[in-house]
Parts: structure tokens; sequence; C-alpha cells
């Protein structure tokens, strides 16, 4: 991994592998990763930067002013929201496997922070407790999609129809859900 900065003063981390292409990435921090090819040269990975200057500073502002935004959460807030969602998601789950007719294998709480949920090939549904900081109808959302998951192990055309079969109203609660996860705490 080498740091970089260029004429535009954008700062970014090099990070070498045998990748095919190249990726430009604005994380969560504001901080941008570069990932390159072994071998490409230093400046052609600049030139890349720079064409893409705009979009970089952009979403690295964004992605910074939501990071201050978010504030952290303290070891005992999260061990309460832990609490809660054993509590309520498996309940809530349960009344909604009962409506769409499926039987998922189990249920965990987990720290993840990438991701709200997921459904294992086996019908075990795992959700972050962090799904307990989102307003109810997003909530929702997460254990629909995850119970969507017991039908159709894949995004297609089929999972967005279960989908709007028990949530008609699904995209703008996706859209909501984009809107306000940013600016969730960690």
């Amino acid at each position: 991994m080498k740091m970089m900065k260029n004429t535009a003063g954008i700062t970014y981390e090099i990070i070498r592998s045998d990748r095919k292409t190249i990726s430009v990435t604005v994380l969560e921090n504001g901080e941008v990763a570069v990932r390159a090819p072994k071998r490409m040269t230093l400046q052609e990975i600049e030139a890349v930067v720079m064409r893409h200057a705009a979009w970089i500073t952009k979403h690295s502002k964004q992605q910074s002013e939501c990071a201050k935004m978010r504030g952290t959460l303290t070891q005992e807030e999260k061990e309460e929201w832990k609490r809660k969602a054993q509590c309520y998601l498996p309940v809530r789950t349960a009344e909604f496997a009962e409506k769409m007719g499926v039987c998922p294998d189990g249920i965990k709480i987990t720290a993840a922070e990438k991701r709200w949920g997921s459904c294992s090939g086996k019908n075990t549904i795992c959700y972050s407790w962090r799904v307990m900081l989102l307003p109810d109808d997003l909530i929702d959302l997460i254990i629909v999609h995850e119970l969507a998951h017991i039908y159709e192990k894949n995004h297609s055309a089929a999972f967005y129809r279960v989908m709007e079969r028990y949530l008609p109203d699904y995209r703008e609660r996706m859209v909501k859900l984009k809107a306000i996860s940013a600016y969730l705490p960690r």
C-alpha cells in the first residue's frame, strides 16, 4: 500500500493486487482507496484519479460529512440495542414468516456493520442489531427482504415480485433506507 497526493489535492491509498482493472472507492470516513493491477504504472493510476477528480471530491466530502453527523454509540448503548433486537426481531420475523408461508431455520443477531441482514442457503436469517436503529417501516423492509430469500436465493425479478407481493411499496422504502442509513450511528 502506498499513500499518494495528486495535483488536485486528492490524497489516496494505492492497493495493488492481481486484479485486471482499476477501481476508485471513497470510504465511509471520506478517505480514497485506489485498487490497481500490479502492472499498472503510477502515471496510469494518477491519470484515472485525475479523470475522476470531481466525483472523488464530491463523494469524499459527502462521506466525511455523514461520518461527522453519524456519531457513535457507547458499548453500553450497543449492548442495549442488541438486547432489544434479540427480543423484537424474532417475534416480528415470525409474524411476517406466517403471512409469507415460509419458515426460517433460525434467527441470529450479529454486530454486522456493512449489511442489515442475510439469509443463508439453509434459511438461517441473520440481522445486525443496527436494524433496530431504523423506523418500523424499514425494519419490516429488512425482515421481508430476508424472508423473500427463502423463496428466491438471489435478487432476480422473481425475488422482487415476492417483495412486492408482501410490501407493495418496497421500492419507496428502499429509497428511504438508502437516504437515512448514512446518518445512523455506528
